[in-house]
């Protein structure tokens, strides 16, 4: 019943020339291929009530590389991550991609430059997010894993990514102008027991009831007619694991814009890659996307 009324909410939106703000909901190693989606009611109602398509990753189907590429606006061979933990460049970068202050520009430090005084917020559970982003652009950028690892134990991982998209919520009386919400259990749960296995059918689920959560909060909330909504993922997965194997299944993850700010788009363009995320947002904002930017905007008017 919720999935219903959250469509119809979406329906009955009115259009507006702009998104005022964006939440981007990542899930690490949700691969389309792997998605039970009769089984994710409310990631099903964002599909169903937005736009969609499969995008693609990289050939390293690396974490830290393809957040990097989602928020920097460049594929791998421009912004240097090459690695599954990097917290930064093993190549350098491609000088005509960074600013005069000998930076990469991203979607936060865009915003931020754009608009100072426009919020910002991400909450996360491994480490490897914070690393690729510039967390001196965001207002606020928490970590939740168990104790001082990079990400939690195992056992830790569903309670941790809830408590990581409870301050989703709780950040929405702020009103930021983006916010990343993350979950890294649905990835942990595929290398330990495999992607497609029961335990990371579970996880999906897990993560769905979060989704739900955070969902039916963001609908009540004033921000609400305001807001576009992101759903990505970073790659999918074989077996248990995922870095360099040779099977489409590890390179197709979910895209999904929805919400009432997104309502004027018609269509996302195909094929759609990593670095379209970052543009994407650009457009949903109204602000304009660094020329340097590789990525295009994937919504169409």
């Amino acid at each position: 019943m919720k999935r219903l009324v959250f469509a119809a909410a979406l329906g009955a939106a009115m259009v507006c020339a702009a998104a005022e703000h964006v939440v981007v909901i990542g899930v690490d190693g949700c691969g389309a291929r792997w998605m039970p989606w009769d089984a994710m009611p409310n990631t099903k109602a964002l599909r169903d009530s937005g736009l969609f398509t499969v995008a693609r990753c990289h050939r390293i189907t690396a974490s830290a590389i393809n957040w990097k590429s989602m928020f920097s606006g460049q594929p791998p061979e421009v912004h240097g991550f090459s690695k599954w933990n990097s917290s930064k460049p093993e190549i350098e970068p491609s000088a005509y991609a960074l600013d005069a202050e000998g930076r990469m520009p991203c979607i936060f430090s865009e915003i931020r430059r754009q608009r100072p005084s426009a919020r910002t917020a991400a909450f996360f559970t491994w480490d490897g997010v914070g690393n690729i982003m510039n967390t001196n652009a965001i207002d606020t950028a928490i970590l939740y894993t168990s104790g001082k690892e990079a990400y939690p134990a195992l056992e830790d991982y569903p309670a941790k990514d809830a408590l990581a998209f409870d301050s989703a919520i709780a950040e929405f009386s702020n009103a930021p102008a983006l916010m990343l919400a993350y979950q890294g259990q649905v990835d942990s749960f595929g290398h330990k027991f495999g992607w497609g296995s029961p335990e990371f059918t579970n996880a999906c689920v897990n993560v769905d009831a979060n989704i739900g959560k955070l969902v039916a909060a963001l609908e009540s909330s004033p921000v609400w007619q305001d807001t576009a909504i992101i759903f990505i993922a970073d790659h999918g997965g074989l077996g248990k694991r995922h870095g360099g194997v040779e099977d489409v299944r590890v390179f197709e993850v979910p895209f999904i814009v929805t919400g009432p700010a997104a309502k004027k788009y018609k269509a996302l363009r195909e094929p759609a890659m990593l670095e379209d995320v970052a543009p994407t947002i650009a457009m949903l904002l109204g602000i304009e996307a660094p020329p340097a930017w590789r990525g295009r905007a994937a919504v169409v008017e």
